[in-house]
């Protein structure tokens, strides 16, 4: 049996989709896959870049404070190197929208110390590189003849 989101957007038109359909990965211009990879990528960098396991980021749990710092600046960089919103960075990352703004707002004041504000500026830094990149277009192959 199809579920009810199925149903729902093969019954209307492109167009005429009802407004619950239409989240906010969709004004965007993202898929809710595409804001968990994007979110995977950033959780990636920031994993090199604090040197923690990335199972010990994408945890259920709290965990260490150092690993929660960690998590809060991977859910900075996916907030604004890509421009996701605090609701799909919070999905990605099994958490409130709420606890993603908060983890910005801790990230953004500990960015006081120089130690901590070099980590995130290389993160951004290479985060950045990869966003222009995902956004550049794909050169055609050209066919021989």
């Amino acid at each position: 049996m199809p579920s009810l989101s199925a149903r729902r957007s093969d019954a209307f038109p492109i167009q005429a989709r009802p407004l619950w359909d239409r989240c906010s990965a969709a004004r965007s211009g993202l898929s809710r896959k595409t804001g968990q990879r994007l979110c995977d990528l950033a959780v990636l960098a920031t994993s090199a870049a604090f040197a923690v396991p990335v199972g010990e980021l994408i945890a259920r749990s709290r965990r260490s404070p150092y690993v929660a710092f960690a998590r809060q600046s991977a859910m900075y960089i996916a907030h604004v190197c890509f421009g996701l919103s605090f609701s799909e960075v919070g999905h990605s990352f099994g958490r409130d929208r709420t606890t993603a703004a908060h983890a910005c707002r801790l990230v953004e004041e500990r960015r006081d110390d120089p130690a901590v504000d070099a980590v995130l500026a290389s993160l951004e830094s290479a985060c950045a590189t990869v966003r222009t990149r995902l956004a550049a277009p794909v050169a055609a192959k050209r066919v021989r003849s």
